[in-house]
């Protein structure tokens, strides 16, 4: 589910940003600075500045569920592996025991 998130994320960034950077470069760089107030142009560049304002916490949500989800991975083997040792310390006496009477 995080990788979706980030894929998503990074999709919608990837398409916003080259739909609407393609009709704001469109234009000569004269145009654009001297865009007037409530013109396209200037609608055209809120547009590709707002996309970092939603896209960016989608995907830094999605980059720390990934992590989160590593953690609780590493905390699963962790656990197995405390689980497999106390079970060998348990068992241990018992083959040493069974070692020495078949000697």
């Amino acid at each position: 589910m995080a990788m979706m998130t980030v894929l998503v994320a990074t999709i919608a960034w990837l398409v916003i940003s080259v739909v609407w950077t393609n009709d704001y470069y469109a234009f000569s760089k004269g145009a654009r600075d001297g865009a007037e107030a409530g013109s396209v142009l200037l609608a055209n560049f809120a547009s590709i500045q707002s996309t970092k304002a939603w896209v960016m916490p989608l995907e830094v949500l999605g980059l720390s569920i990934f992590l989160l989800a590593f953690g609780f991975a590493f905390a699963n083997i962790l656990h197995n592996v405390r689980l497999r040792g106390n079970t060998m310390a348990a068992v241990m006496p018992a083959l040493k025991a069974r070692k020495n009477i078949s000697s």
